[in-house]
């Protein structure tokens, strides 16, 4: 049956289909889309490779022809269409390649430069631009290498750092952290975001920065000054400002710890990224518990023994793992 096909189609593409091939030939083409769609790209690739002789020419030659050459040549022709259609394809396919290669624009991968402070360090980086970050331990900040060149400096962090940004009014310094869009144009100021917080924040040492959420560029940004503080809630996408002392913005560059209403998971989590540990408990064991505390650069030691008071735990160190024994619910 396939054969068949071929050869009506070949006899159609010639000029010498017969009233019978045709209303064969119509009958399949009209059977489903696969087989008329099959006929014009047989038809476009019999042309493009330049086989199809005109009528005229066809009709001459075939009164020329023994019947027998003719069986004989028609199979060869058969196998020239096929061999041409396959050739003709790869050309196609080619060329396709080629023009949309050369008619897609090219789109430059952006580069990005990433700086980790991993767990027990703090690091300091100076960008580009002359502005300075400390990041936290645990934390990470990210941006295009050619940043300075865009039309706003871009960061992104993940965890805490604390900025100071070299002023430049026609260049806007954004910071992405979470749900939170920080924009300043000069300013010194500490963002908070680690992924497992139950919050994020952004406060001001000096200058002033307007607040965002991420995704909600049709409201006016929350503007901040020397000593405020904005939390957003992952909880609840609510956000609260509130008020600081200047000088407690960022101590965690001096080695301090500062909590305020934070539950013990936040407490060992931030313990584990300040010094390189890895506690295990029982979080069920201190449920509806929130800890205020500071802690002026002091050792691990030191903040265990607080704790163990006030938490009612005790700590059986094995190397870098802890794990506490302990522990009562608040609720």
């Amino acid at each position: 049956m396939e054969d068949q096909i071929w050869n009506n189609i070949v006899k159609r593409l010639t000029g010498v289909e017969t009233e019978e091939i045709k209303l064969f030939l119509d009958q399949w083409l009209n059977a489903n889309e696969k087989n008329t769609q099959l006929y014009e790209e047989a038809e476009q690739l019999w042309q493009f490779a330049g086989l199809l002789p005109a009528a005229k020419k066809q009709a001459e030659t075939n009164a020329l022809i023994h019947p027998a050459a003719e069986q004989t040549k028609r199979k060869s022709f058969k196998s020239i269409f096929r061999y041409s259609i396959a050739a003709s394809l790869a050309v196609i396919s080619s060329l396709s390649v080629y023009s949309l290669s050369k008619l897609k624009p090219e789109v430059a991968e952006k580069v990005y430069t990433v700086h980790k402070a991993t767990n027990g360090k703090v690091m300091k980086v100076t960008l580009p631009d002359s502005s300075t970050i400390w990041l936290n331990a645990g934390s990470e900040v990210s941006y295009p290498k050619d940043f300075h060149k865009q039309k706003t400096r871009a960061i992104h962090l993940i965890g805490e750092a604390f900025f100071e940004v070299t002023h430049n009014q026609k260049q806007p310094f954004v910071v992405e952290s979470g749900q939170l869009k920080t924009i300043v144009y000069g300013t010194s100021f500490n963002i908070s975001s680690y992924k497992n917080s139950r919050k994020s924040s952004v406060t001001v040492k000096t200058g002033k920065v307007g607040v965002l959420l991420r995704d909600d560029s049709l409201n006016k940004p929350t503007m901040l000054l020397p000593g405020n503080r904005l939390v957003y809630h992952r909880d609840n996408g609510k956000l609260e400002k509130g008020n600081i002392y200047v000088d407690e913005v960022a101590t965690w560059i001096s080695g301090d710890l500062i909590f305020e209403q934070a539950t013990p998971k936040e407490v060992f989590a931030a313990l584990e990224r300040k010094f390189a540990v890895e506690f295990s408990f029982n979080n069920k064991d201190f449920e509806g518990c929130k800890l205020t505390a500071k802690f002026p650069n002091q050792s691990l030691k030191a903040i265990q023994t607080a704790l163990s008071a006030s938490l009612h735990v005790k700590f059986k160190e094995r190397g870098k793992n802890i794990e506490i024994i302990g522990g009562q619910s608040c609720k």
